[in-house]
């Protein structure tokens, strides 16, 4: 978990650095903008150059907003989902002895599910998902000889059956 709130940590304050470096370019465009235009009224720059550089200036900066918008949006929705380490393992405690899963655990605890195609594999079908939890991402699950209990196998139900594999 402490890997998992690093590398987020770390990926927000590059994406805010990226934020604040996309700003002040906005900010030095509209300056040579201005300078630029002062240029043209004193008849240092030509009316023609003065349109193309006013244009490349003008298409750069345009990027450079829609950049920072999606930027800002990414923060927003980053800071707004982020759940702290204590939110999660007081989560995970809560329902540590559930006899029963209910519809809301679920929700608390998973952040995504990626569904793979399914593809046979010795006459069986069997289709891969990765689940990404809350605050630590996807799990890797050892090697099943190494568990206690390995080649568990459940049946969910009719001609459906659900094993752990590596």
């Amino acid at each position: 978990m402490g890997h998992s709130l690093k590398s987020s940590k770390d990926e927000r304050d590059k994406k805010q650095r990226d934020l604040y470096a996309k700003s002040a370019r906005i900010r030095e465009v509209d300056k040579f903008i201005e300078q630029l235009y002062e240029d043209n009224v004193s008849g240092k720059v030509s009316d023609e150059r003065f349109a193309r550089m006013t244009a490349n200036y003008e298409t750069e900066q345009g990027a450079l907003m829609l950049e920072v918008k999606d930027l800002n949006t990414e923060l927003s929705k980053e800071n707004g989902t982020a759940m702290s380490t204590e939110d999660f393992l007081k989560t995970v405690r809560k329902y540590t002895r559930a006899k029963k899963l209910t519809a809301i655990m679920p929700h608390e605890l998973i952040e995504r599910i990626e569904v793979y195609h399914a593809v046979k594999v010795d006459g069986k079908k069997v289709q891969r998902l990765v689940i990404h939890y809350h605050c630590v991402g996807d799990i890797t699950i050892p090697e099943l000889k190494n568990l206690a209990a390995s080649g568990i196998e459940m049946s969910i139900r009719k001609g459906v059956a659900l094993s752990y594999s590596t």
